[in-house]
């Protein structure tokens, strides 16, 4: 499978790209895989990177919860709030099976922002979906986290990529 075909079944992505955003986007993304009980994401570590998950399973954990707070499989999206606006990584994401997902980089993403400012208020109304329902699970104050909220957020991620060539 080719990462078009994988980013063409998102609906995050082919309901805001055109067939010739998803290529874009495709030709600079590639495959990586986890293994199991690795740890591609750590709470308050950098994010370098967002990933769409192409087969098998992770969970989403915070620091201080007992529980995880999510499950992801195929066609889920981890990683986006830290790749977007700069902000360290809230969450820590373990694979729970052999895992290959999708990684895009913030190159690989900035061509498309440039060209599709649609997918900047997409991804603006993502984060602050995940903001609220990771509030909702430990309180309003969880991880010191801000939920800046849409447009506040929109705002982040143009400014965040306005550097990118």
């Amino acid at each position: 499978m080719e990462p078009r075909d994988i980013l063409k079944t998102i609906p995050f992505f082919s309901q805001v790209l055109t067939p010739a955003e998803l290529d874009e986007l495709a030709v600079r993304a590639y495959f990586i895989e986890w293994p199991n009980g690795a740890t591609p994401i750590e709470e308050d570590g950098p994010g370098k990177s967002m990933f769409v998950i192409a087969s098998g399973e992770a969970r989403v954990t915070i620091a201080g919860e007992a529980q995880p707070i999510a499950r992801l499989g195929k066609g889920d999206i981890v990683g986006e709030m830290s790749l977007l606006t700069g902000a360290r990584r809230s969450a820590t994401v373990t694979a729970v099976s052999d895992v290959e997902a999708l990684e895009i980089n913030k190159q690989a993403l900035a061509h498309v922002l440039k060209t599709s400012p649609t997918l900047v208020d997409r991804f603006a109304e993502l984060i602050d979906r995940r903001q609220r329902h990771l509030h909702r699970l430990a309180g309003s104050g969880a991880w010191g986290m801000h939920n800046p909220g849409k447009t506040e957020t929109a705002n982040m991620i143009r400014a965040f990529f306005s550097s990118v060539a």
